[in-house]
């Protein structure tokens, strides 16, 4: 069974460690490609569970049982951009095309609603991730940006594109 809740305090940091290197591994697109170590995964979700207590974050997670299978965050922009909010989601493969993306998705829009109130709500995503463009453009993203060869992805620079809600 699939639970889907919010970032806890008591939840185990190498769950998450374990979460992303097996997304490096696979070579998902993903911004980071170096595997953290605890020390760093740590740091990591401290300043996640501080931005929470500030109201500058809103968190999802996704076990099956104890294994942290997706995950989905909103944070607010710095300064000037404070009413804006950056959204992003992550699944493991083999739990994609399964709907949790979009569960992910759905839950911590109404989330960042609620707790963030931003203006807009945008993302960015790799111009060859097909299945994520897909999802994002069911909820109603759409692009306002394209940033052309602006990621290196496996020794290939690909493009990288920005969607608001």
């Amino acid at each position: 069974m699939i639970e889907i809740r919010p970032l806890h305090k008591t939840d185990p940091v190498k769950a998450f460690r374990n979460f992303i290197c097996e997304l490096i591994d696979e070579n998902a697109y993903l911004l980071i490609d170096k595997k953290p170590t605890m020390k760093e995964e740590k740091a990591w979700l401290k300043d996640k569970l501080d931005g929470i207590r500030k109201s500058n974050v809103v968190f999802l997670t996704a076990w099956n049982g104890k294994k942290l299978i997706g995950l989905s965050d909103g944070f607010r922009g710095k300064w000037k951009d404070k009413q804006n909010v950056c959204l992003g989601i992550a699944v493991l493969k083999s739990y994609r095309g399964q709907g949790l993306g979009e569960r992910l998705l759905n839950g911590i829009i109404k989330l960042a609603k609620q707790k963030l109130k931003p203006r807009i709500m945008y993302l960015s995503v790799a111009a060859p991730n097909k299945p994520a463009l897909k999802l994002y453009k069911k909820i109603g993203f759409k692009t306002f940006a394209r940033f052309p060869k602006w990621s290196n992805h496996r020794g290939k620079y690909i493009d990288t594109l920005y969607m608001k809600l």
